[in-house]
């Protein structure tokens, strides 16, 4: 039987058959070169994706392999082999109830802290199409996990710790935890911790537009100009 590194490589083989210069050049100059790219598109990614699993994966390996077959992804250089990680994760196994929180979620943050994820296009897209879905479906206890996240020393896990909200962000609940991540976050110099505040209160402030005001008043001299203006962006313009 093939290990998870000759099926992850075997996958990579199948996006390197459909590399475009164009595509690439477009991706790598959106991302200001902080990232390389083959060059596929993400339709494209995902059909290959499943005509893979279905004809090399399926029946012939448990949840458990599974899962850690995805994780070996992000092994691969390139961010389309991250990208299709995270659909693996995110249109498979969250379905099947296959991520254990336990288990899966050190693995996750071991992603981060092992310089795999490492941008912000891949890292929000981990966030958006994996680590909210499961805050969706399993509340607070991933909730929890992964707010804490917000004192990580490595950039992108703390980034991770309110872009995974993104996808509750009607729902009070997490209102207090958010609100920590937020003061944490906005203190720290980087770009990318800043706009991910940002990003979290402009969802907020559709459905509570004071709580964004009072994180805002309490930290405004720690925001950048372009994490305040993407807060207030559903603001009243008076």
């Amino acid at each position: 039987m093939k290990t998870s590194l000759h099926l992850a490589e075997s996958f990579a083989e199948r996006l390197h058959h459909h590399t475009n210069p164009e595509t690439k050049a477009w991706w790598e100059n959106y991302v200001k070169g902080s990232a390389p790219f083959l060059g596929v598109k993400m339709p494209k990614i995902r059909s290959l994706l499943h005509e893979w699993h279905k004809e090399d994966v399926d029946g012939k390996l448990d949840s458990r392999e599974q899962v850690n077959l995805a994780l070996a992804f992000f092994d691969g250089e390139h961010t389309e082999e991250k990208l299709a990680g995270t659909l693996f994760l995110q249109e498979i196994l969250l379905p099947a109830n296959a991520i254990d929180l336990e288990i899966d979620l050190p693995s996750f943050a071991a992603l981060f802290d092992d310089g795999k994820l490492y941008d912000w296009n891949a890292t929000d897209w981990f966030c958006v199409k994996v680590l909210g879905p499961l805050i969706a479906a399993h509340g607070m206890p991933w909730a929890k996990r992964i707010a804490a996240w917000r004192n990580a020393e490595n950039l992108w896990r703390a980034r991770a710790s309110l872009v995974a909200f993104v996808k509750v962000a009607g729902e009070r609940a997490y209102y207090d935890m958010i609100e920590e991540s937020c003061d944490v976050l906005i203190q720290r110099p980087e770009r990318f911790a800043k706009t991910s505040v940002g990003w979290i209160l402009r969802d907020i402030s559709k459905h509570d537009e004071a709580f964004v005001q009072g994180v805002i008043e309490r930290n405004l001299e720690d925001f950048s100009t372009e994490a305040l203006k993407n807060a207030t962006k559903y603001f009243e313009k008076s």
